[in-house]
């Protein structure tokens, strides 16, 4: 995958860049030691994520999608450079109702790029595919709704995988509007109880060691010179790695094909 260059010109001779919807996604599987030197380099030139708490931390929990053979895993396997992902989100450590807000997502790769849309709804809204129809004629948000309908009936699409996780996330300033840098630890999931209201007995299993963490770098076009020496400075390696193809290699949903960390 080719990855957006670096530069190292310092904010007195770069004019702030735009966001954009297309981002590069590069993935590093560390260490929590490794974490704590990238946090310390990064604090001062990136700001902390208001949605979390003290320390920039909060839950993600995501239901997954995929079709009866499991396409969308495939389609990451094989390295399809045009392919797409259904979830649904929700954050916070909160009792999930009906009425919780949640994320309906389509994640989608575009050759090297990666572009992610969404709306919000409830989560009883969220996951009521066979509705969109009729909800799309009262959202602003019609034609994801249409997508994630045309999907659901074209491929069939069920409920494949439960994903959760901590996020520490740091944004760029006003000269990088564009960078985000995220921490994702305590990778657990599942492929059985597939809802996301609370109360049920489902329980998460870890899909990796505790003391590894998935560090993503995410930027419209290129990684600034400081941060590309930070990840050197502590040994980043690149990974293709996927959190929703390996909760589901953990989990015996997939046989045979335990290659979805890869260097």
């Amino acid at each position: 995958m080719a990855r957006p260059a670096a530069t190292s010109r310092g904010h007195g001779s770069v004019m702030a860049r735009p966001r954009n919807p297309l981002r590069y996604e590069l993935k590093y599987l560390i260490r929590r030691e490794q974490a704590k030197g990238l946090i310390a380099g990064l604090q001062g030139r990136m700001t902390l994520d208001a949605y979390g708490d003290a320390r920039g931390v909060y839950p993600i929990t995501s239901l997954y999608y995929d079709t009866p053979d499991y396409k969308a895993y495939w389609d990451k396997i094989d390295g399809q450079r045009n392919r797409r992902k259904v979830r649904v989100r929700v954050y916070g450590q909160q009792t999930v109702t009906p009425d919780t807000p949640a994320f309906l997502e389509v994640k989608q790769r575009i050759n090297n790029l990666m572009r992610k849309r969404r709306v919000a709804l409830p989560y009883q809204q969220a996951i009521a595919f066979d509705d969109f129809p009729d909800l799309a004629a009262a959202r602003a948000e019609a034609a994801l709704l249409q997508e994630v309908y045309y999907l659901y009936r074209t491929l069939q699409l069920r409920p494949a995988c439960v994903v959760t996780y901590e996020r520490m996330a740091f944004e760029g300033d006003a000269y990088y509007p564009d960078l985000r840098v995220t921490f994702d630890s305590n990778l657990r999931g599942r492929v059985h109880d597939l809802s996301l209201l609370s109360g049920s007995s489902a329980a998460n299993r870890y899909v990796f060691d505790p003391s590894y963490m998935v560090l993503e770098v995410k930027a419209n076009t290129n990684v600034p010179g400081w941060l590309a020496q930070l990840l050197a400075v502590h040994r980043c390696t690149f990974y293709r790695i996927s959190k929703y193809c390996l909760v589901l290699e953990h989990s015996k949903a997939i046989a045979g094909r335990q290659r979805i960390v890869q260097r």
